[in-house]
């Protein structure tokens, strides 16, 4: 596709995984304005983080916009910018901070974004967890017109993309990130020209990705990666898949030793040198389904390093 030279581009993201939707505007389009969100400090040091959008942006030397959760007057200095660069459109991809209203009222059909489901299935910030943990066949890749209610603007575009079966929500993530980056000038394109149109979303077909631990809250916690031993051998195959590589899917020694775990799980219960640690955690990072059992693959000790499922059985454990 032939670049246009005449549009001009402002992306909103944060994480690694939307680098290569930045190669693709830059390569294909006049990417003159990129907004991440500030640097934080992590760990007990206090380490100053960047994002790897703001390295991406400071390697290409193109004009960088850190924001703290949009406080007073940033809303406004966005909209300055549009004007003062003449953007034609603003991309959205796993940017971290929900655009305000003032923002989206001012620049609507201005500002897409990227929503990793097939919407209006699955609005909020889980979308492929949940697509995973519901056992669906097949997700994918929706461009929205941005506008004050989280993912309920005017539809451009679907991308249907197929879930394998071993599929974990990092691996997905990764593969519709490319998709979109893939599919994202021609689209934009078609939008510009006239050649897409946007359509409402369906109403009746509107679900959302609430977490079971944070009445509704759309984001993943700890506290939702907690296994269900009442849950069958596939449901837990799905949740362990779904939460890696964040937060893991996690259980404690007494519940791994429970009779609903072991009735679910392939062996025969926790080693009897680790009764006695009950309160400790253990995650599991991969697992089978073999002949209606759960068998965990890559398993970790709180305090230990990770090992197979048999060596914990066995109590071979350093």
């Amino acid at each position: 596709m032939e670049k246009l030279p005449n549009l001009k581009i402002a992306f909103f993201g944060t994480s690694d995984r939307s680098l290569p939707i930045l190669d693709s505007l830059n390569s294909n389009f006049y990417l003159v304005l990129v907004v991440t969100k500030t640097d934080r400090k992590i760990g007990r040091k206090q380490t100053i983080k960047r994002t790897a959008v703001k390295d991406w942006t400071l390697d290409k030397n193109i004009p960088l916009v850190e924001l703290d959760k949009f406080k007073e007057g940033e809303a406004e200095k966005i909209v300055a910018l549009f004007r003062e660069y003449d953007i034609d459109y603003g991309i959205v991809a796993d940017f971290s901070y929900i655009v305000p209203k003032e923002l989206c009222a001012v620049l609507y059909g201005k500002l897409i974004n990227i929503h990793f489901s097939l919407l209006p299935k699955y609005r909020g910030a889980s979308p492929v967890q949940y697509a995973i943990l519901s056992g669906d066949k097949s997700t994918g890749v929706t461009l929205q017109l941005l506008n004050f209610k989280i993912d309920s603007g005017d539809i451009l575009q679907t991308i249907e993309y197929p879930i394998s079966s071993k599929a974990t929500s990092g691996e997905l993530y990764k593969k519709l990130f490319e998709i979109s980056a893939e599919k994202l000038p021609k689209i934009l394109a078609g939008y510009y020209s006239g050649d897409i149109r946007s359509i409402k979303q369906d109403p009746g077909l509107i679900s959302y990705t609430y977490s079971r631990s944070h009445n509704k809250n759309t984001f993943i916690y700890k506290e939702d990666a907690k296994i269900d031993w009442k849950n069958s051998s596939v449901e837990i195959e799905r949740a362990i898949r779904a939460f890696n590589p964040w937060p893991i899917a996690w259980t404690t020694i007494e519940d791994l030793n429970s009779q609903q775990a072991r009735s679910v799980l392939i062996g025969q219960g926790v080693n009897k040198k680790f009764i006695g640690e009950g309160h400790k955690i253990v995650k599991i990072y991969e697992a089978d389904v073999v002949e209606g059992k759960l068998k965990p693959i890559t398993i970790q000790l709180e305090g230990k390093t990770k090992t197979d499922w048999e060596s914990f059985l066995n109590g071979y454990y350093k």
